[in-house]
């Protein structure tokens, strides 16, 4: 809630000298609100995959569950449900796959969608496609056609980078006009990562030009750099980033790093992005970040190279995430690095 401060001076009166406490001189909002429901902690969740995150929604969020956590017992079935579901979310946003899975298995996961969802993204990530598309099945009838339609194909996809999946998908394209657009978005952005990751960038930017570059997730606006740098279009990503990021201080360390990519295939070797980009990356390594592993990896292949370093984080990445990327990833690194050494 909204927290009024006062600040107090010594108003000095020139005849009787009375200090006067009662003069407000500064009001303030305090930095991070406390949140007041289960709703409100998932869309805050969710708003942390965009653009305007400041930074301190998952700190807010585990605080809020630490609280929610002490009154589990009186929760109704539907909020210790989505409680559930939100703590291994939050588990899933660190890498802590198992831990995540596990959690999710203590509640009755086949009434729940947005676990199934949740499982199915995990066991892509660690390249279980088959286990993935199981979850995706679950969601047959527990939410819209196409929801659970594309996760299938996208579960299938992540195995085989066959155009007959997408295809398969793209024939459902007309299902688009009556869901809600957040799922619109989703299905659109799985078109355009299997299009680039098939070779056609021209399509993947086509799908996602269905939706405004900066009211795009996080998670494409990466896939459009990847499609414009197939392109050798890196002025597009710089100018695109540089018009939408809002604060490159809170800005999400993965669109720090294309845009350090895009700057650098321009010849430009200093920046403001790069200076805070290389202070993120300093933290990461000294903490030995695993939620980051895949972009401290890609940094030191790609922008400073040391070919040790990124060998090490792309080990640590395949410790959790084992998808075919994680997979090109290790062995990206471990040929930099074989080479270095025999030099």
């Amino acid at each position: 809630m909204s927290v009024l401060s006062a600040l107090t001076v010594c108003s000095v009166s020139a005849q009787s000298e009375k200090l006067n406490y009662d003069t407000v001189i500064a009001t303030w909002q305090p930095q991070q609100l406390s949140i007041a429901s289960i709703d409100e902690a998932e869309k805050i969740l969710t708003s942390s995959r965009y653009l305007q995150a400041k930074g301190d929604e998952r700190e807010r969020i585990v605080r809020f569950t630490d609280i929610m956590r002490q009154k589990f017992d009186s929760l109704n079935a539907g909020q210790k449900e989505r409680l559930v579901v939100l703590e291994a979310r939050l588990l899933q946003g660190i890498h802590k796959f198992e831990q995540a899975k596990q959690h999710v298995n203590k509640i009755a996961r086949f009434r729940s969608p947005a676990a199934q969802l949740l499982l199915a993204d995990i066991n892509v990530q660690q390249g279980n496609a088959k286990k993935a598309k199981e979850n995706c099945e679950k969601l047959v009838g527990q939410t819209s056609f196409l929801i659970a339609f594309t996760c299938m194909v996208n579960a299938d996809f992540s195995q085989n980078k066959d155009v007959k999946f997408l295809k398969k998908l793209s024939a459902f394209e007309a299902y688009t006009t009556t869901v809600r657009p957040a799922e619109r978005q989703w299905f659109y952005e799985v078109l355009a990562d299997m299009s680039l990751q098939l070779g056609n960038a021209e399509a993947a930017l086509e799908h996602l030009s269905q939706t405004e570059l900066e009211k795009l997730p996080i998670s494409a606006m990466l896939v459009w750099a990847d499609a414009h740098f197939a392109l050798n279009n890196y002025k597009a990503v710089s100018s695109g980033f540089s018009n939408s990021v809002p604060d490159i201080l809170t800005a999400d360390d993965g669109l720090l790093l294309k845009w350090a990519i895009a700057e650098r295939a321009q010849g430009i070797v200093r920046s403001e992005v790069q200076t805070q980009l290389a202070k993120n990356m300093e933290i990461r390594v000294w903490r030995e970040d695993s939620s980051h592993a895949s972009q401290v990896a890609t940094y030191f292949l790609e922008i400073e190279p040391d070919y040790p370093l990124a060998l090490k984080f792309a080990e640590i990445n395949w410790q959790y995430a084992q998808s075919l990327d994680d997979k090109n990833l290790l062995e990206r690194a471990r040929q930099a690095n074989e080479v270095s050494t025999n030099a």
